[in-house]
């Protein structure tokens, strides 16, 4: 009778808790579906998503905290990484970063996943790094992440994204060092992948404007002639952006203190805006005061100058010497206000 009672209640308790599991994994379903909503006209995205994204985020953590072995585990975790918030100052994020690693390699170990959630956890957590590159201070460190990535691809040749991901670990590797980034372009350009290749040739075009005079000219958003010629003797930041960049906004006070502190001393900022929705990057720019010219063509990654000069990830900072000549493709947001200080005074 005893064992009888006792199986009966071992079953119950699976039950119970298999039960707990489907109902735990509905809410998060449930909240998942709610980013599917489309941003109404002229809303800011990243405000529109917020409340959305951070209650996603919690109810993935209590589910990975209550049903670590369940199926639906590595998708939790999955949704968790894409949807941490990155908003904190550099030592927060640095410590978000820390904690999100720790627990995916310990997951990943005791809870082994099949191949495409476990490569899709792994990538997620990649580009959180390149995210968040402004935390990079080192050519160390850049490269240290470039070959994270590279052993990722090894491991996931197939990946969606290898595209991506390989420009991505160039841009790391270019940051590192100039020439050794440059060399693996070129390596890149004749690859038999006709996509990554021409991928390759596009950025290794950008990588070798430095040292060289941009010539840039179109029609702003308010029908202004903008021409880079007229900014001769200014320093100028090329900033390539959009309202919906949560990135982006995170790094706008910086760039923003900076021109406050340098406009009157022959700085200046043109923005590249990646926004399709005209009314939410106007409604945005008059919020945040914002004063310099943008272009903007409404057809976000696709944007003409995107294209032209293959920006994969935003924001990009580009600086402009007073001679018209492009000082880095990349530059450092943590850095910025002492690289137009120096430029300013050349």
């Amino acid at each position: 009778m005893h064992r009888w009672l006792l199986a009966l209640a071992l079953v119950s308790g699976a039950f119970t808790s298999f039960a707990q599991g489907v109902s735990d994994w509905s809410k998060v379903t449930g909240l998942e579906k709610r980013l599917e909503q489309q941003v109404p006209a002229g809303q800011n995205a990243v405000d529109f998503y917020a409340d959305k994204r951070h209650a996603l985020h919690d109810a993935a953590t209590e589910f990975l905290a209550r049903n670590p072995t369940d199926p639906n585990a590595g998708t939790a975790l999955l949704w968790k990484i894409d949807n941490t918030d990155f908003s904190g100052s550099a030592q927060q994020r640095t410590a978000v970063l820390a904690a999100l690693s720790s627990e995916t390699s310990s997951f990943l170990k005791v809870h082994p996943q099949p191949i495409a959630t476990d490569s899709k956890i792994r990538e997620e957590l990649l580009y959180c790094y390149l995210d968040n590159g402004d935390l990079i201070d080192t050519p160390e460190q850049a490269g240290g992440l470039a070959e994270k990535i590279g052993q990722f691809l090894a491991a996931y040749p197939t990946t969606e994204n290898r595209v991506k991901l390989q420009i991505a670990r160039a841009g790391l590797l270019l940051r590192q060092d100039h020439a050794k980034g440059t060399a693996f372009l070129e390596q890149l350009s004749r690859d038999t992948d006709t996509e990554l290749a021409a991928a390759a040739k596009a950025a290794l075009s950008k990588a070798n404007l430095v040292g060289n005079r941009l010539d840039l000219q179109f029609v702003d958003s308010e029908g202004k002639q903008i021409d880079l010629k007229q900014f001769q003797g200014k320093v100028v930041l090329i900033d390539f952006w959009a309202s919906w960049c949560p990135d982006c906004l995170r790094e706008l006070p910086q760039v923003q203190q900076v021109y406050r502190d340098y406009s009157t001393k022959g700085f200046a900022v043109i923005g590249i805006s990646l926004d399709k929705d005209r009314s939410a990057m106007d409604n945005f720019i008059a919020k945040k005061l914002i004063p310099w010219p943008q272009y903007f063509d409404g057809k976000g990654w696709k944007n003409d100058l995107v294209t032209k000069y293959s920006v994969h990830e935003i924001p990009e900072l580009w600086l402009i010497n007073k001679q018209g000549v492009v000082e880095t493709t990349s530059a450092d947001i943590t850095q910025l206000a002492s690289a137009v200080q120096r430029l300013a005074a050349e």
